[in-house]
C-alpha cells in the first residue's frame, strides 16, 4: 500500500480512518535510523580530506623552488594550493561532525506512534506522537535540502532534511502510511 492511495475507513472498529492494512502496518516494530557504515564514511572522507590539504599544502613549496625562477605565476599558482590545502583540512571538522550527529538519528515506529530521537548523542532531543495526534506529513525544499515535519497536534511537530537522514522520504512515506494520509508539498 503506497501512501498516495485513498484511505477508505474500516467498519471494524479499528478506529476511525484506520484501515486493516493500516493496522498490520502500525503493529509491524520498526527503527530507521541511518547506516553507520555509511556514517563512517562521512568521517573517513573528512580524514582522507586532511592527507589531500597537507598534500596540496606541500605543493607549494614544490612550486615555489626553485627560488631562482619565481614569477607571478608560480606565485599565484602556490597561493592557489596552499589556499585549496587550508580549505580541504578545514572541511574534516565539518564531515566529522555532520557523520557523528548521523549516526545517532532514529526513528522507531511501532503499534502507539513515532519516537523521533533527532538530538545527538551528547544532546538528545525525543519526542514521541501516537499516531492518531499526527495531523499532517508535510515535505518543503529548503535550500538545497528536502525537509519533512511531521505535524501533532497541539503545536507539536518533529522536522527532518536529508541533512538528518540520507534517506528522508522514506521515513516520512513510512509515516504517512501509518498515519493514513500523503505527504504534503509546500
Amino acid at each position: 500500500m503506497n501512501a498516495s492511495e485513498v484511505i477508505q475507513p474500516n467498519q471494524g472498529g479499528v478506529g476511525v480512518g484506520v484501515t486493516s492494512q493500516i493496522a498490520e502496518h502500525r503493529a509491524r516494530h520498526m527503527v530507521l535510523h541511518n547506516s553507520r557504515l555509511v556514517c563512517m564514511g562521512v568521517m573517513g572522507i573528512g580524514v582522507c580530506s586532511v592527507l589531500i590539504g597537507i598534500c596540496m599544502v606541500l605543493m607549494v613549496v614544490s612550486v615555489l623552488t626553485p627560488l631562482s625562477a619565481i614569477s607571478f605565476m608560480r606565485v599565484l599558482a602556490a597561493l592557489q594550493w596552499g589556499l585549496g590545502g587550508v580549505m580541504f583540512v578545514y572541511l574534516c571538522p565539518a564531515l566529522w561532525k555532520w557523520g557523528m550527529g548521523m549516526m545517532h538519528k532514529r526513528v522507531k515506529l511501532d503499534e502507539r506512534g513515532a519516537d523521533f530521537s533527532l538530538g545527538t548523542k551528547k544532546k538528545p532531543v525525543d519526542l514521541f506522537m501516537p499516531w492518531d495526534e499526527i495531523v499532517a506529513v508535510k515535505q518543503q525544499r529548503v535550500g538545497n535540502a528536502q525537509q519533512f515535519t511531521i505535524q501533532g497536534t497541539e503545536g507539536s511537530f518533529a522536522k527532518f532534511s536529508s541533512y538528518t537522514f540520507f534517506r528522508p522520504k522514506r521515513v516520512a512515506r513510512m509515516i504517512a502510511e501509518r498515519v493514513g494520509q500523503t505527504i504534503q508539498k509546500g
